[in-house]
């Protein structure tokens, strides 16, 4: 049976929607440039009892928001994902929340080896998946990168991969962060970057992609976050399949000009600024800025849905 199939009539309803919120806003700058502003406030007070939703953030102009849509779903199966390598990392979750994720996976035919805090997870070619539920508190839940822009292996996509199919899952995402922010003494200083447990437990000269997946204390439903791993499993090994080396995901080292990102992602300012919601012309050091052309890549786009086969699943197989 088949997992996250969704018709092409529900993609074709997210486009339809999008364009009519899209069309909206348009009319909105023309009535406010045509009426002035008390007639752009009597249209914006009829749109808000005829309210229509806006599906994702798409990148500027919607043609190419129109091509990523209509893809189709992200493909893969069990045997793909079990030539992963992948190891389960417990980070400090409670005993009986990683029990259940274990048996979920187990159950769904995925083969992982198990760890605990980080221990016998510095594997080359390996992929580490870090639960942790102490992060962070109530019903978000954190993606945490590498804070090393140099690190070996592909831990930028699983990041993006695994926020993808969070926010396809429903849990309220509170993006990515490359390593955790705070405060700690090394060598009888102070710095405010903290790699992760995960970072700190593997080599930089491992070819290993790891991630940590931080859940608030609200999130306690195992299933939900096994079809999440799975699905992000899905939409990475799709993408690293492709042999792409592109920068997907950069912290800021220094106060930078925006326009060094621009240059270093082949764009333009404006686009960085929309994509990482940045104003002003500098980007303050530790800000998490993504490639501007992730939301055109199919794997690590919202509005995509996966298939990954031979798991038996029922409740999302419509």
């Amino acid at each position: 049976m088949k997992i996250d199939v969704r018709s092409r009539e529900l993609l074709e309803g997210k486009k339809k929607k999008y364009r009519l919120s899209h069309k909206f806003k348009v009319g909105l700058v023309t009535a406010a440039l045509v009426l002035g502003i008390p007639g752009m406030m009597f249209l914006n007070s009829k749109n808000n009892r005829n309210e229509t939703k806006d599906f994702g953030n798409p990148p500027p102009g919607i043609e190419e928001y129109e091509d990523v849509v209509l893809e189709d779903a992200v493909k893969g199966t069990v045997d793909e994902i079990n030539n992963l390598n992948i190891i389960i990392d417990d980070g400090d979750c409670s005993d009986t929340f990683m029990e259940e994720v274990y048996n979920e996976l187990e159950n769904d035919g995925i083969k992982f080896k198990k760890s605990n805090k980080g221990n016998n997870i510095n594997n080359d070619n390996s992929v580490v998946i870090t639960l942790d539920q102490q992060y962070i508190s109530g019903p978000g839940v954190l993606v945490i990168a590498p804070s090393n822009n140099n690190r070996n292996g592909n831990s930028d996509a699983l990041a993006l991969a695994m926020d993808t199919a969070l926010y396809e899952k429903g849990f309220l995402t509170d993006g990515i962060e490359c390593g955790i922010r705070g405060f700690r003494e090394e060598d009888g200083k102070v710095v405010n970057r903290i790699p992760s447990k995960t970072e700190d437990s593997i080599s930089k000269d491992k070819n290993t992609s790891f991630v940590t997946i931080s859940f608030g204390t609200e999130n306690i439903n195992s299933e939900l976050v096994v079809e999440a791993i799975e699905n992000g499993l899905t939409r990475y090994n799709s993408y690293i399949q492709t042999n792409s080396k592109e920068d997907l995901i950069y912290r800021a080292m220094d106060d930078d000009d925006i326009n060094k990102y621009a240059e270093m992602f082949n764009t333009t300012a404006e686009r960085i600024r929309l994509t990482n919601k940045i104003t002003g012309e500098v980007v303050p050091v530790d800000t998490t800025v993504k490639n501007p052309r992730v939301d055109l890549i199919r794997q690590f786009n919202k509005s995509v849905p996966v298939d990954l086969e031979n798991v038996e699943k029922t409740k999302w197989a419509k």
